[in-house]
């Protein structure tokens, strides 16, 4: 039997101001606002999943770790990961130096709740 799953069309993101979010994301990183209500929104890119914003109480981040080090749950590709990297760092955006990761090359970047994302550009 395979999955009775279609694909993957969601993930959360927690974030304390959703309108300074909404408007982050889409100036910043080119989202399109699908839906939106007092509590949450959700943007759009031209492909893949959806990410939704809700309001949450400021304790929660996107994130996990392993042995003390903070990793994103969420990662986005890009054909351009040098021009993306500048225009993240040029908007003051908190990014990770650019490396190679054998299969191809990646960075990190936060947004202004501290949710963590990556960015990966296969080889």
């Amino acid at each position: 039997m395979g999955s009775l799953l279609e694909e993957i069309h969601f993930n959360d993101i927690p974030v304390t101001n959703l309108v300074r979010s909404m408007e982050w994301y889409q100036s910043i990183l080119g989202f399109e606002i699908g839906f939106k209500n007092e509590e949450m929104c959700i943007l759009k890119l031209e492909k893949g999943p959806v990410l939704a914003l809700n309001i949450s109480d400021g304790t929660s981040r996107a994130n996990w770790s392993n042995e003390g080090k903070t990793k994103p749950i969420v990662g986005f590709t890009t054909q351009t990961i040098e021009v993306l990297h500048s225009h993240l760092r040029s908007n003051g955006v908190t990014v990770t130096d650019i490396h190679d990761e054998g299969m191809g090359w990646f960075f990190e970047f936060i947004d202004p709740d501290g949710n963590m994302f990556s960015v990966l550009k296969y080889n």
